[in-house]
């Protein structure tokens, strides 16, 4: 997460922080200067002796008086900055954020900002005040026990935003028997240096090699709304205001809650003292020991915690709020009274998880409890703070009947992922950012382990190929994309690795490993790496070592071989490969050749990129599709032949069984073809894995997208789906044919396009109907798939799909307290709402709006939400925009989604992309002066831009707006050079594919 915009040269007192909450202006910093008068004395004149008295009074108090100021303000003028650096004295305040968000005001951060490593934290002992109304500020003081690994004068620790006089520090020695020194060290200066987001306290006493000191810091600052660090957020009980305090510390806003060593490897254990009111509870990483009267506060008392084990400060948390709890065991979840009932699904699925999660790695779950906490406002999806996660509502929240198979599969999904992270991030740390990845790839990967390991049925697996791996190849396909381990060195770069690359991306190598090393000896790599380095933090290239051992010791692996010489290859290197695989003419070899596949033109430096390759792969005779463990492997070469007969002589074969590989496969036309007519065969084409049909549909359509064979074979194998009817081929090809779908919308050719998916979509729209179950036990596959079906049937204009929705949302507008009773199934909401709104008028808009004010289930919200945008009419859009950053009836959390449903359709992207153009400093403002929420709003806006017109106006835009080029905004414009060379190539050809196969109009 990227720090908010904070100007340079500012101090504020508390009183002025409060009051720029709303103001414009900034407060300019009080110089304290001193006029001297001076006297020129000359031959001709004398002195009294009253007169001299006085001046030399005079001269001694001046002296007294800068010499008061030298020490209470540690004169900055003897400080030198860095370039870069801004040096602010920490005598009144620290700095403060203005609301004026110009965009000269954008965070400026040193290119590194990592601490020094002369000072190692060991404990905190943490105090907390909050005021949880009024002007939500915070006081509190933090006692930092050290050990020094360097002689060194100064302690550098971070702070952000908030306020430490200089009476408000002392560092003491810590003496035999862990007694104080009772004389503080002597303290030269202390001072922030804003680039670098740095804390400095400068001694003239030595901090001595291998000694322990304590770091007394008190300080306060404002419970903010920006969703992170310690933040307030809100939410209604009959018309009545609750508010909760809560907190968001990854990945390096835990500076704004408290000083501290704020990096991942600088683990410490933490014991918390939290001030609430006596009618609220407060919930941390570790249990309650003791609560006592405050005696100073009305009705407040202090919640003692018990101290934790090691760990992070980006996982420390704690919440404050009059929410209800239910339990199993010691296992808790906490959620609004009115929603506690919703939360029932994910306490069932928790303890079962976490249990599992206990015997896959065969390390025991080391805290006494576990909290889960579904917060009103929430930046992220879900947070694995250790022993207290927090959840956005609708990550947490199911209500049974009510909401839709989706949402139900992703509360089992979002709970199994933080619960992995707490073995996976928490037990064992990533030393630095970079490998964020070893954190997010395998949440990621085992979140679809541990949901099929609950519910079987869903077909977990399966899905993972086109959830994770198959939408990960797009952007891990643009030339501006980066390495999984990617060095990182200030808060907006570690912010932009939070991305697909690091969750999808990692999760499928982890998936592609686990398979080429086997089950058994992945697993037993793990608990050896997790047993070994438990309350420290490690680099990827520990894991290499413990699996390679397994792997060796199990005999996988030859003396010569590494699994880091393997994965290597993966983590540091951008991108991925696409094997050309091909016969040879008369003999039984078959060559391999691998090349970095990208949409774009290719540059030398892709050239350069080879892959150590797993190889898995299965023919027509044989048709296995069970066995994924590599046959072979294809070395760090351009190309390779293996000799087998069998592939040279099979009618066809397929590479990469389930897709468990990170790589596309490219064939030879005979082999496509051949392909190509197994699949056609209604009776056969079955014989080939859900998965590999998925696989076969996205790799042929994208390896046309990226010029690698010809859109004649690619939609010459997607006829086939005329009598497909599983779940997961339907999505892949639904994915990719929304691509093509962006890019014909806006052209004369449309109607061909319709006309031919219609087609396809035939037979399984008759089988998934227009209706919905709201019994449990039907079949949750045949949800999913009926909602992404009747969704894209109504996108594309199929009568019964929009007559059947009007008629559903007319029956809801026409029935009584439609907020109590909505008639309509949970699972055909999503696809009514928006084909009603998008065929109605202002009145169908303004209905739905107020169901979203009155409703409190948080997945009915997000459901409306999304279908608001669905409208035509863009006046409608542009109000629904306005009121997306209002701040009053939509929460800042949902702004993202409304900005996305708007821009959703052909009339919502123009929409969306103009207002962002108009007022992305006020949206800048609203949101925190976040500029990664200024890419994500532009990534929505300019999803469907392919001309060459449009291209330049988002170049002249970004050129007005004077952003840094940095790597979102070059991924965002590579994707829009893509798509406008992409219809010079592409869109002819496929025109006359459309116009042989369905006919012209």
């Amino acid at each position: 997460m990227v720090v908010k915009e904070i100007p340079l040269h500012e101090n504020l007192s508390m009183e002025a922080r409060h009051l720029n909450a709303n103001t414009s202006g900034a407060s300019s910093r009080a110089t304290p200067t001193t006029t001297t008068p001076t006297t020129t004395f000359s031959r001709v004149y004398s002195v009294s002796i009253t007169t001299a008295v006085l001046l030399i009074s005079f001269f001694i108090c001046t002296l007294l008086a800068v010499g008061f100021i030298v020490y209470n303000f540690a004169t900055c003028g003897q400080l030198t900055a860095e370039p870069g650096e801004d040096i602010v004295c920490t005598s009144v305040h620290l700095r403060h954020k203005s609301n004026h968000a110009q965009n000269d005001q954008l965070p400026k951060y040193d290119r590194d900002v990592r601490l020094p490593q002369s000072i190692q934290p060991l404990k905190y002992n943490i105090t907390l005040e909050p005021e949880l109304s009024g002007n939500f500020s915070f006081s509190g003081s933090v006692q930092i026990r050290v050990r020094v690994l360097q002689d060194c004068y100064n302690i550098t620790m971070h702070a952000e935003e908030l306020n430490i006089s200089r009476s408000d520090v002392a560092v003491y020695r810590v003496l035999a028997q862990n007694q104080l020194d009772q004389d503080s060290l002597r303290i030269h200066k202390q001072y922030l240096v804003g680039a670098k987001q740095f804390f400095v306290i400068e001694l003239y006493d030595k901090l001595v090699r291998g000694s322990e000191y304590v770091v007394h810091i008190q300080f306060g600052g404002i419970i903010q709304d920006f969703l992170q660090g310690f933040y307030r957020s809100s939410y209604k009980v009959h018309n009545e205001t609750r508010w909760v305090a809560s907190t968001q510390f990854q990945a390096t806003d835990a500076r704004r809650a408290f000083p501290c060593f704020d990096e991942p490897a600088l683990k410490a254990k933490f014991t918390l003292h939290i001030a609430r009111p006596r009618n609220m509870t407060t919930v941390s990483n570790m249990p309650i020991t003791s609560t006592n009267k405050h005696d100073s506060i009305p009705n407040y008392v202090w919640d003692h915690f018990a101290e934790s084990l090691p760990m992070s400060t980006y996982l420390v948390a704690y919440a404050i709020s009059d929410f209800s709890h239910i339990s199993s065991g010691n296992f808790s979840v906490w959620a609004r009274a009115d929603a506690i009932r919703s939360a029932e699904y994910a306490l069932s699925v928790g303890p079962r998880i976490l249990s599992f999660l206990q015997d896959f790695f065969n390390v025991t779950f080391p805290l006494p409890k576990i909290d889960m906490i579904a917060l009103p406002e929430f930046q992220a999806g879900a947070m694995e703070n250790w022993g207290l996660i927090t959840f956005r509502e609708t990550a947490m929240l199911f209500e049974p009947g009510l909401a839709t198979a989706n949402s139900k599969q992703r509360v089992a999904a979002v709970v199994g992922h933080e619960l992995a992270h707490q073995w996976f991030g928490n037990l064992v740390t990533p030393s630095w950012w970079a490998d964020i990845w070893l954190n997010e790839g395998f949440a990621s990967y085992m979140e679809y382990i541990t949901a099929d390991a609950i519910a079987p049925e869903w077909k977990q697996l399966d899905q993972f190929v086109v959830n994770e791996l198959q939408s990960v190849f797009q952007l891990d396909a643009l030339s501006t994309s980066h390495k999984i381990s990617q060095e990182v060195y200030n808060p907006q770069e570690i912010s932009e690795i939070f991305d697909r690359i690091s969750y999808a991306k990692g999760s499928t190598i982890i998936r592609m490993m686990a398979h080429f090393l086997t089950d058994s000896v992945f697993r037993r790599g793990l608990s050896k790496y997790l047993r070994d380095m438990a309350y420290s933090s490690a680099s990827q290239d520990d894991l290499w070592r413990f699996l390679t051992d397994e792997a060796k010791a199990s005999g996988l692996l030859d003396r010569s071989t590494s699994v880091k010489e393997i994965m290597d290859t993966w983590t540091l290197q951008t991108g991925y490969p696409v094997v050309k695989i091909s016969r040879h003419p008369n003999s039984n070899a078959i060559r391999l050749e691998q090349v970095r596949f990208v949409y774009a033109n290719s540059s030398k430096e892709d050239e350069s990129l080879f892959w150590w390759i797993p190889l898995t792969f299965t023919t027509s005779t044989e048709l296995n599709f069970a066995n994924t463990r590599p046959t072979t492997w294809m070395p760090r070469t351009k190309v390779y032949e293996i000799e087998n007969r069998n592939l040279s002589t099979d009618k066809w074969f397929i590479f990469n069984i389930q897709q468990t590989g990170y790589y596309r496969v490219n064939y030879d036309i005979d082999n496509w073809q051949a392909i190509t007519q197994h699949l056609m065969d209604e009776k056969h084409f079955e014989e080939i894995a859900p998965a590999n049909r998925a696989q076969l549909i996205d790799d042929v359509l994208n390896l046309a997208r990226g010029s690698f064979l010809s859109y004649d074979t690619a939609m010459n194998l997607t006829r086939y789906l005329a009598h497909e009817t599983g779940h997961v081929p339907w999505k892949a090809a639904i994915i990719n044919f929304n691509f093509i779908d962006s890019m014909f919308v806006n052209s004369g050719d449309y109607d061909l396009l319709k006309k031919y998916l219609l087609k396809q979509l035939g037979k399984v729209y008759n089988e998934v109907r227009f209706e919905d179950s709201r019994s449990d036990n039907e079949d949750i596959l045949l949800l999913l798939k009926r909602s992404e079906i009747l969704n894209m049937a109504c996108h594309l204009g199929h009568q019964e799909c929009i007559s059947e929705s009007i008629r559903h949302f007319q029956n809801w507008i026409q029935t009584p307290n439609p907020d109590a009773n909505n008639p309509i199934g949970p699972n055909l909401r999503g696809v009514v709402y928006c084909t009603a709104i998008q065929y109605g008028t202002e009145y169908e808009w303004d209905f739905a709006f107020e169901r979203y004010l009155r409703t409190s289930l948080s997945g009915e919200k997000e459901l409306l939400l999304t279908a608001l945008g669905c409208s035509k009419e863009p006046w409608l859009l542009y109000r629904y925009l306005r009121r997306g950053i209002a701040g009053e009836h939509i929460r800042k959390q949902d702004v993202f989604r409304v900005f996305a449903a708007v821009s959703n359709s052909v009339v919502g992207q123009h929409v969306a992309f103009d207002f962002l153009r108009n007022n992305w400093q006020e949206i800048n403002t609203y949101m925190g002066s976040q500029i990664t929420n200024i890419h994500t709003l532009l990534k929505f806006a300019t999803k469907r831009m392919n001309s060459k017109y449009q291209l330049a106006e988002f170049e002249e835009f970004l050129r007005d707006a004077h952003w840094d080029y940095d790597r979102p905004i070059q991924q965002i414009v590579e994707q829009v050079e893509t798509s406008v060379d992409w219809m010079t190539r592409n869109y002819k050809s496929i025109v006359k594919w459309l116009q042989r196969e369905v006919g012209s109009t």
